[in-house]
């Protein structure tokens, strides 16, 4: 798998769209609070609509893999995100937050839900726990940068906003690796070829 362009490009889209989802999920609440002027209540709700987001794109996205291939799942996914990011710091009340607190949340459960299968459709089942493992660690750099990445914006401007475009960037870097996965050609196994040979002759 690691000798393959395809796993390094999964490894870098899963990096950066997971990043902007984990942008928002940490600065979520001090947004509501501080931008959009609701009460900590609703602000702290937002959280319960997105982790309900969060589960319904882990579920149902796995039936859109299904229907429509995995990829085209996850260029769709990560397409909606850039354009949700983008909306983000236009909004104003609370059943708009969490419209799109649903949808950035739904965007990243299908991220988390639909590589793994994306693994073994590419690689292969037999060593499918190793080879998530390894694309896993995205995830982990993610949630280092992601939130790394939103405080620092907010530190030099003040506000999310920049940091909402930043996210939306980052899903379209996110968008331009997935597109140059592709699924690797199963390898020839020795010996391989003269028995498909002699099948054929058959």
């Amino acid at each position: 798998m690691v000798k393959t362009p395809a796993f390094y490009f999964m490894w870098i889209a899963y990096a950066l769209g997971t990043s902007a989802g984990l942008m928002l999920i940490s600065q979520l609440v001090p947004f509501g609070r501080q931008q959009l002027n609701i009460v900590e209540t609703a602000a702290n709700l937002a959280i319960a609509v997105g982790a309900v987001g969060n589960a319904s794109g882990r579920i149902f996205s796995g039936w859109l893999s299904d229907t429509i291939g995995r990829l085209q799942t996850l260029h769709l996914m990560v397409g909606v995100s850039i354009l949700a990011f983008l909306v983000l710091p236009h909004i104003g009340g609370v059943v708009t937050l969490y419209g799109l607190v649903f949808v950035v949340y739904w965007c990243y459960g299908t991220q988390l839900s639909v590589y793994a299968s994306t693994t073994g459709d590419f690689f292969g089942t037999k060593n499918l726990g190793a080879n998530y493992g390894l694309l896993f660690t995205a995830w982990g750099v993610a949630g280092i940068i992601g939130p790394i990445i939103a405080g620092r914006l907010f530190d030099i401007f003040g506000n999310y906003s920049n940091a909402f475009y930043v996210g939306s960037g980052i899903c379209a870097l996110a968008l331009g690796s997935l597109l140059l996965a592709k699924r690797p050609e199963a390898p020839v196994v020795a010996g391989m070829e003269e028995v498909k040979g002699a099948t054929k002759a058959t």
